[in-house]
C-alpha cells in the first residue's frame, strides 16, 4: 500500500512540474527555415556570394527574428571543413525581419571574403542561427549549415588599383605635353628662320 502511494505521488508530482515547466502553445513558436544547407563552391577571395533564405513564421503572433553565427566543435563539422574565420565577413538583409503570422519572408545573405591570398583554398564551416525575439525564458533556434570553399587565385578589385591608373595616365598626359610643347617650339624656330 506503501509502494503505491508513493507511486501515486511521484506521478502527481511529475504531472505537476511537468504542467508548471513545460512550455504552453503561446509561449512555444512554430517556425521553419529553408534551405538547411546553403553550399558555395569556388568563391574567389576578395568576391561575395549571394543567397536567400526563406523564413517561415507557422505561429498565429508576428514575430522578429534574429541571426546569429554559430561555430560548431570539430566533431560536428563535416570532415575536412574547418571553422569559418570571421562572422563579419557574413551580413544579413534584412538583419531583423518581421514576419506575420502564417506567413513567410525571404532573407538575403551575403559572404564577402577579403582579397588576401591566405583565404585562397580554404574549405569551412559555420551555422547560421535563427530564432524569433521572444520573451519567454523558451527560445527556440534553427540552424542552417553553411559551407564556403575558396578558390586558388585572389580577385583584384580594379578600384584597389584606380590610384596607380591615375598615375601612370597623368604621366602619360605630361610626356605628352613636354613632346607636342618641344616640337611646336621647334616649328616656331623653323618657321622664323
Amino acid at each position: 500500500m506503501l509502494e503505491k502511494r508513493s507511486s501515486l505521488i511521484c506521478l502527481v508530482a511529475v504531472l505537476i512540474a511537468g504542467a508548471v515547466l513545460w512550455p504552453s502553445p503561446a509561449q512555444a513558436h512554430g517556425f521553419t527555415i529553408s534551405p538547411a544547407e546553403i553550399n558555395i563552391d569556388n568563391l574567389t577571395p576578395g568576391q561575395e556570394a549571394e543567397f536567400e533564405l526563406t523564413i517561415r513564421n507557422d505561429d498565429d503572433v508576428t514575430h522578429r527574428f534574429t541571426f546569429a553565427a554559430y561555430h560548431s566543435e570539430q566533431k560536428d563539422r563535416r570532415e575536412g571543413r574547418a571553422e569559418f574565420p570571421d562572422d563579419d565577413w557574413i551580413s544579413f538583409s534584412p538583419q531583423r525581419p518581421e514576419i506575420p503570422p502564417n506567413s513567410s519572408s525571404t532573407v538575403k545573405v551575403q559572404v564577402a571574403i577579403p582579397p588576401d591570398s591566405k583565404w585562397a583554398n580554404k574549405d569551412w564551416e559555420i551555422w547560421l542561427g535563427v530564432t524569433p525575439e521572444s520573451s519567454s525564458l523558451l527560445a527556440v533556434k534553427l540552424y542552417v549549415r553553411l559551407l564556403v570553399s575558396t578558390g586558388g587565385s585572389v580577385y583584384a578589385n580594379p578600384r584597389t588599383n584606380l590610384p596607380i591608373w591615375a598615375i601612370v595616365i597623368t604621366l602619360v598626359i605630361l610626356i605628352l605635353s613636354f613632346y607636342y610643347f618641344r616640337r611646336r617650339k621647334r616649328q616656331e624656330k623653323r618657321s622664323q628662320s
